[in-house]
């Protein structure tokens, strides 16, 4: 099972948008739960995020996939 991280820029870009952003309502559905479990715990699996964040595993898989297209995360190996 793959795991995923937050990338170095991920990191940065989340820790200036942790402290301006709540994670209830608008931010929530941008999927800023997700990066917030990876800050929180440094790399987890889809499934580890599922049950954290409550999503489907189709909508944490979405939400990663476009993450790692902004460069926020990464797929470790």
């Amino acid at each position: 099972m793959h795991r995923y991280m937050l990338s170095n820029e991920g990191t940065a870009r989340f820790k200036r948008t942790k402290i301006s952003v709540n994670i209830e309502g608008e931010a929530r559905r941008e999927g800023y739960e997700v990066l917030d479990y990876l800050y929180e715990h440094g790399a987890a699996t889809v499934e580890e995020i599922k049950n954290y964040t409550g999503l489907s595993l189709v909508q944490v898989e979405g939400k990663i996939m476009a993450f790692i297209t902004r460069g926020y995360v990464e797929k470790l190996v």
